[in-house]
């Protein structure tokens, strides 16, 4: 995947070039300020399928998104980074000290922070479940915009 800066009449969601007998796929559109706009792009050496269409684009904005989730969770200052591994991991916590009631605090809790191992005390549940919940409302953000992304596209401009 590759992106450009451009204006907007340079932006077509599926060209061929003919000097270079390669098609030019298309999408994510974004004004960056004034007359400019940012967009992805990948390059083809046949025509590619409406389905070939689809997978790369859906693709994109799948690690798009899941990037997302992963790298760009804030809480109490703090930028925590969350692997599949780690949702389950402190979900897994929040409700053993649930269940519980709270018998099992403090909990230290390991957050790795721009590459670095931290550790965290959690003290109390109420500080715990505010982690899950902000953690949760992260997800579900990130998975929105995703979700929003791919239904902006419109594969009817893609036929040449």
């Amino acid at each position: 995947m590759n992106t450009t800066n451009g204006y907007i009449n340079q932006f077509k969601p599926l060209t061929y070039n003919a000097k270079s007998n390669k098609y030019i796929v298309s999408w994510g559109l974004k004004n960056i300020g004034g007359d400019n706009y940012k967009w992805n792009y990948e390059i083809f050496n046949t025509k590619p399928s409406i389905d070939t269409i689809k997978k790369t684009i859906t693709s994109y904005i799948n690690s798009q998104t899941r990037f997302c989730i992963e790298n760009k969770f804030r809480w109490n200052d703090m930028s925590i980074y969350l692997s599949i591994e780690n949702q389950i991991d402190y979900k897994l916590l929040f409700d053993t000290t649930t269940l519980l009631e709270g018998s099992n605090l403090p909990e230290k809790v390991k957050f790795k922070i721009n590459g670095e191992s931290i550790y965290y005390d959690f003290e109390t549940i109420d500080d715990m479940k505010d982690f899950i919940i902000t953690m949760n409302n992260h997800i579900r953000t990130c998975l929105e915009a995703g979700n929003k992304a791919k239904e902006e596209i419109n594969y009817d401009d893609y036929v040449l």
